[in-house]
């Protein structure tokens, strides 16, 4: 699909306050934007909701799932940090503040999320839902060095009407109070005729609505598997998403071992073809030629399937090894996973010659031979 940046309609879908249905994205299409780490494209939260509940539970359940993002992405942004710095409390506490007095923003909200991302303990109940909701989208405008954000919805079609309603209720609220734009994808809530519709002129969108979330066609989440986050982020270019967990425990795993330092998370493979499609990947060592996906259970649906099928032999083409791991996983052992790649990379940074000097096994013997099940 071409660019959205690009569309003179875009800026009139980006309007802070603002509710309004894209009849041109669903929901493949929202998941290459959300793939996008292009700094000219809005922050997109990809809320994968709401089920049957009222306003207010959706509103708490849209902020909780953004704190947790905000809470990932610290200390990116303070003033002058970066990520994985360390910082306790009251560092945090005093950089909060002298953020907050140098953009002339109400402080309260944003010092505590500051805390709490340092670690301090919760204390009482915490600011209110309308102070957190202006903080939060304040700290994601910060971590990304981007100036709007928008909360794109998708939910069940099945919804109740009465759902329906709720949500888009919660939805006009946390657009007033978040100050960000809510997209609702073309088919999501359905019966609320009040959303005025627009296209942002994506060519090629002719794929299906939206389906069910239990459908094969959204990807069908296997017995054990770690369901999909409620709420997604765009990818932050050069660190792991914050709404996974898998990728933040692989970073974990990653961080004090020097055999690691050259990785990049997020970004784009500079050497590919230009005329192929743009590719970003979740982690990168670019001298080893080596790529690591770390695949959701959406990736077991058809679509995605496919399309991390020609992704990954565009990839091989131009000589990248890639290696794909399930959140499971990585969630189970990342220990484990990050000696794999440790024993990957040591093999891929040996000279060609050394690798081709090595010797072939020996021919199986005749028993062995035995177990071999022909092709």
């Amino acid at each position: 699909m071409d660019h959205p940046a690009t569309s003179p309609a875009l800026a009139a879908a980006l309007r802070p306050g603002h509710v309004l249905r894209i009849s041109d994205i669903d929901g493949p299409a929202l998941d290459d934007l959300v793939d996008s780490v292009a700094a000219d494209l809005p922050v997109f939260l990809d809320y994968r909701g709401p089920a049957d509940r009222g306003a207010r539970d959706v509103v708490t359940e849209v902020l909780d799932a953004l704190e947790s993002i905000v809470l990932a992405l610290f200390p990116t942004w303070l003033p002058g940090r970066h990520a994985g710095e360390l910082l306790d409390a009251d560092e945090a506490e005093d950089a909060a503040r002298r953020l907050c007095r140098d953009a002339a923003f109400t402080s309260i909200a944003v010092v505590h999320v500051a805390r709490v991302a340092a670690g301090a303990p919760r204390t009482g109940s915490g600011p209110g839902n309308e102070a957190r909701a202006a903080a939060l989208t304040f700290l994601l405008r910060r971590a990304y060095h981007r100036d709007t954000v928008v909360l794109a919805v998708r939910a069940d079609p099945d919804l109740p009407a009465r759902a329906q309603q709720a949500a888009a209720a919660a939805c006009r609220w946390i657009a007033d109070h978040a100050r960000l734009t809510v997209w609702l994808t073309c088919d999501a809530l359905s019966t609320v005729s009040w959303v005025p519709e627009l296209r942002i002129g994506v060519e090629g969108t002719d794929r299906p609505g939206l389906p069910a979330p239990d459908s094969a066609a959204a990807g069908e989440t296997a017995v054990g598997a770690v369901d999909p986050p409620l709420l997604m982020v765009s990818r932050p270019a050069g660190s792991p998403a914050p709404h996974s967990a898998a990728e933040q425990a692989l970073e974990r795993a990653l961080t004090h071992q020097h055999w690691a330092r050259d990785r990049q998370w997020n970004r784009s493979p500079r050497d590919l073809d230009p005329l192929s499609p743009a590719v970003v990947v979740d982690l990168l060592w670019t001298r080893a030629k080596v790529v690591v996906e770390v695949d959701g259970a959406d990736h077991r649906g058809p679509v995605k399937y496919a399309r991390d099928r020609r992704r990954d032999n565009m990839l091989q083409r131009a000589g990248y090894l890639v290696l794909r791991y399930t959140n499971e996983q990585v969630l189970d052992d990342a220990a484990l996973v990050a000696a794999e790649l440790a024993a990957v990379l040591a093999e891929r940074s040996r000279p060609t010659r050394a690798r081709a000097a090595r010797p072939a096994p020996p021919p199986p013997t005749p028993e062995e031979s035995s177990w071999i099940i022909p092709g």
